[in-house]
């Protein structure tokens, strides 16, 4: 499941970059210009899928894709689209929400179980 986001603001390429980086707490994210795009592009519409967002994604009609991730092919056939990518990398695109869950999970089983996210939990993949 994704969603699109129609922005209030129009916003640039750049500053999406720098906001998601921030939220999701990541130092880097990977980028693929729209053709004839630049950071200082201004944008309107976001379409956001956590995790692998391939097929979610697809013919979706959005100015800025993010993701977790998406093939090779899948990314050339974005940017020839018109459309920018931001992948964030899988797991940090889906790490967010264990905040979420751990106090619905905690509330369905009451006292029966302690439920902890992990600190040793990581994006497996490192940029060298």
């Amino acid at each position: 499941m994704g969603r699109i986001v129609q922005l209030k603001e129009r916003s640039t390429i750049e500053k999406a970059a720098e906001k998601i980086k921030q939220h999701l707490g990541i130092q880097h994210v990977r980028l693929a210009l729209a053709r004839k795009a630049a950071l200082s592009k201004q944008i309107s519409s976001v379409a956001v899928c956590a995790g692998s967002g391939g097929t979610v994604l697809k013919g979706v009609a959005a100015d800025l894709y993010v993701t977790g991730e998406l093939s090779h092919h899948e990314v050339l056939h974005a940017v020839e689209s018109g459309r920018s990518v931001i992948l964030c990398e899988h797991s940090n695109s889906e790490r967010g929400f264990l905040k979420t869950l751990v106090p619905v999970i905690t509330e369905w089983f009451k006292d029966d179980i302690s439920v902890e996210v992990s600190l040793a939990d990581k994006e497996p993949l490192s940029i060298i």
